[in-house]
């Protein structure tokens, strides 16, 4: 529900909001970035050493959702059959996200039957790649770049890994209910 300010206030009451909200926005904001260049210039031993743009620190990390094809970056190897390992791994994810938007149409003489087994192996195999990669590119190394022991990280992470289990065992309890209520509709 709208309230109506101009019935409720009066007009000397209201400001308008494109020049006056503008100008407070851009202050605000001119005001912040001058903040921060004075304590960069005011402060220059902060700085440590410059950033090598070519070489990426081995605890920086992309988001979740990117860390199987980082992963799968890292294990390229630098050449392989003359080409760069860099160019072979994005043109091969490449490849496979192609295979993997034309599948719907692939599938299609086969809509009115359920998936075979086949189709059932290959969609578990590349679920179970990417977690695989992505729980891989999830774990802690220490700092000679040396993955962390599953004992040790598990004395210092157990109630997140804990509460990660519980997590996905409520899921499937919760696919497997939704299942069940399903049938039972389905077969009434």
């Amino acid at each position: 529900m709208s309230v109506d300010y101009s019935k409720k206030y009066k007009p000397h009451q209201l400001e308008p909001f494109f020049p006056n909200e503008m100008i407070k926005m851009l202050v605000s904001v001119l005001g912040t970035m001058a903040a921060i260049m004075a304590i960069v210039l005011l402060f220059p031993e902060a700085a440590e050493e410059p950033a090598n743009p070519r070489v990426t620190p081995p605890h920086i990390k992309p988001e979740w959702y990117f860390l199987a094809v980082y992963q799968y970056l890292k294990l390229m190897p630098p050449t392989l059959l003359g080409i760069s390992g860099k160019i072979l791994g994005v043109m091969s994810q490449g490849a496979v996200f192609l295979v993997l938007l034309t599948v719907p149409f692939w599938y299609r003489k086969r809509s009115g039957r359920p998936p075979g087994p086949v189709y059932h192996v290959a969609v578990t195999l590349i679920l179970l790649v990417f977690l695989a990669l992505t729980l891989w590119g999830l774990w802690p190394s220490d700092s000679e770049g040396n993955l962390v022991p599953l004992v040790e990280y598990y004395h210092e992470h157990h109630l997140f890994i804990l509460s990660l289990i519980g997590m996905v065992i409520f899921f499937y309890s919760m696919l497997w209910w939704e299942h069940l209520e399903i049938k039972k509709r389905w077969y009434e």
